[in-house]
């Protein structure tokens, strides 16, 4: 039986039961600090899809995010984001879905060999190729909603071990133009803190958490 690094988070599924991610807050993904953006996921698996239910709260700019086509650059705004691979190894190459407030999508196969040291390319995925089940709805300070990711889309085959991350984008301030872009202005935040240093990257597999999946 393989060992899994105690540093790094682990989820446990069962084929066709709901189970909720912890901790219920992301970290900061710069220097692990909690971040008070509370955000609640639940994960369930079933032979096709992995199915994630996601709410992110205390967001008081989520009517302020204005894209709205598929595959447009939605990270440059408020997203909310799925990292997956299969296999238990650091993966050079992983899915990456990103979904907006107004339930806009960006889907992409990305391939890191550096593995966040160097650079690395992403291969979009058309929305209708993809076949992402997802939706978004806002609230007056929050927003939530949920997608199914096709097993088969995912870099590493149809596994029982995964390794995946979370990130949210919140702003935490009013951005007068539509066409704003998050600096300075924005939290960037995952479930496995990536602990990029001085400066907020997601694109780090090594820091990715595991997900086991048994029947």
């Amino acid at each position: 039986m393989s060992m899994l690094p105690q540093d790094l988070p682990t989820i446990h599924l069962t084929i066709g039961q709901w189970s909720k991610l912890e901790p219920r807050h992301f970290f900061r993904s710069t220097d692990g600090s909690p971040a008070d953006f509370p955000t609640m996921v639940s994960l369930m698996a079933d032979d096709q899809f992995l199915h994630v239910k996601f709410e992110c709260g205390r967001d008081a700019f989520v009517h302020e995010n204005h894209m709205t086509q598929h595959n447009e650059p939605l990270y440059n705004q408020e997203v909310f984001e799925l990292f997956i691979a299969g296999g238990e190894a650091d993966p050079a190459e992983y899915l990456e879905f990103e979904i907006n407030p107004n339930n806009a999508t960006w889907l992409g196969k990305i391939t890191n060999p550096g593995l966040g040291e160097g650079a690395f390319n992403g291969e979009l995925v058309s929305y209708e190729i993809g076949g992402v089940q997802h939706e978004a709805m806002k609230g007056v300070d929050s927003w939530s909603g949920g997608f199914s990711i096709p097993r088969a889309l995912v870099p590493g085959g149809w596994q029982g071990q995964y390794r995946l991350n979370f990130y949210r984008i919140v702003s935490t301030k009013s951005h007068p133009n539509e066409d704003w872009v998050c600096g300075d202005d924005c939290e960037f935040l995952c479930w496995s803190t990536t602990m990029s240093g001085a400066e907020p990257a997601f694109h780090r597999p090594r820091r990715f958490g595991y997900l086991t999946i048994t029947y």
